[in-house]
């Protein structure tokens, strides 16, 4: 009945594993309890990253962080430990302000899932949360990146080919650059970063020839501009990859090296097209040794709120002091003090307590 429900109301790996405890009030307290501190933290996460943490069947070892996220960027987590052998439930918050994340997650991973992913619409901060199920103990890996959602315009092209962004001065500071410029030789291809359809070409204005590709009869305009030549025509239907023209310098870019001016329009005005096309490679996971105590190794030893010397110190800790570990990325650890105060130390500032 329960497999028959399920296929139904479809729940979250989460709401699959609190029905191991929600009966009991005193554990299922205990859940809620450590589940809303660590969703309540100050952590910060960059990505890409890869964070190993390890389960705890006597307590609920739970890992929550603030990432920030683009419009365009689809953000991905994944983990390679087999569900049967550990499930994660992983949850993706939206803050709904600045310090008040929603009761409600946007989107979770499924049961018999490790991985989660979703499209960015909104810029800005999300919280990450991720609970093991505390049935076994073992160590376990999740690489967190973006990736760009659109395929790049220009053939054969990358991030080094783009050598002007979004905001840039332009007309003697009259105007700011709607878009990215992406330089290439004349008669590159320009390629359809979407499935669509072309709404619009021509030869006018600061874009001299130029073609418009729609994203779907509802979605995102595609600009490219200063085309040496056009290869489509309006109305025609086009699939990712296809050649929509080719790089030139007509228009106003007359004076400067052939490049693809690519601009994304919505009905709210132009969006920043970086993050739609920006390539990006995950951190590769490593084979991390991770310990359960460990005590504080100088007279002064800093606890930050991200994985890095630049991040906002959360507080010095004396020598000697007790910690618990919850996680690692590269040489930081996650570490609880005081069974409340999380933060990222250095493990030059640590020792492993036996």
């Amino acid at each position: 009945m329960q497999k028959v429900s399920d296929v139904i109301t479809k729940p979250s790996a989460r709401e699959v594993l609190e029905r191991d405890f929600k009966d009991n009030d005193s554990i299922y307290n205990s859940y809620s309890e450590s589940y809303e501190q660590s969703k309540s933290n100050i952590l910060k996460l960059e990505l890409p990253t890869v964070i190993t943490s390890q389960t705890d069947t006597l307590a609920f070892s739970i890992l929550a962080y603030t990432i920030d996220l683009k419009r365009g960027e689809r953000f991905k987590m994944l983990s390679p430990i087999a569900p049967d052998s550990l499930q994660l439930a992983i949850d993706v918050f939206a803050f709904e302000n600045d310090s008040v994340v929603a009761q409600k997650p946007m989107v979770s991973n499924e049961p018999n899932s490790n991985t989660l992913e979703f499209d960015v619409t909104k810029s800005g901060s999300y919280k990450l949360v991720v609970m093991p199920n505390r049935k076994t103990t073992t160590t376990f890996s999740m690489q967190l990146y973006t990736e760009p959602t659109f395929e790049f315009p220009v053939s054969g092209k990358s991030n080094s080919a783009i050598q002007s962004f979004w905001g840039a001065s332009r007309g003697g500071g009259s105007r700011s650059h709607k878009g990215i410029d992406i330089f290439a030789k004349r008669g590159t291809p320009v390629v359809a970063a979407v499935d669509g359809y072309i709404s619009n070409t021509g030869n006018r204005g600061l874009g001299g020839k130029q073609v418009w590709l729609r994203d779907g009869v509802f979605g995102q305009s595609l600009y490219y501009a200063h085309l040496d030549s056009i290869a489509v025509s309006g109305s025609d239907r086009v699939k990712v990859g296809d050649t929509l023209g080719f790089v030139g310098n007509t228009g106003n870019a007359r004076t400067t090296s052939p490049h693809l001016h690519f601009g994304i329009y919505t009905r709210n005005g132009a969006v920043d097209p970086l993050p739609f096309v920006k390539q990006t490679e995950p951190m590769e996971i490593k084979e991390t040794a991770l310990f359960t105590n460990a005590k504080t190794r100088l007279k002064t030893n800093e606890l930050r709120v991200g994985a890095g010397v630049k991040n906002e110190k959360i507080l010095d800790l004396e020598q000697d002091i007790p910690l618990k570990i919850l996680g690692k990325t590269e040489r930081w650890f996650h570490l609880r003090v005081n069974d409340s105060i999380e933060g990222f130390m250095h493990d030059s500032l640590l020792k492993e307590e036996n």
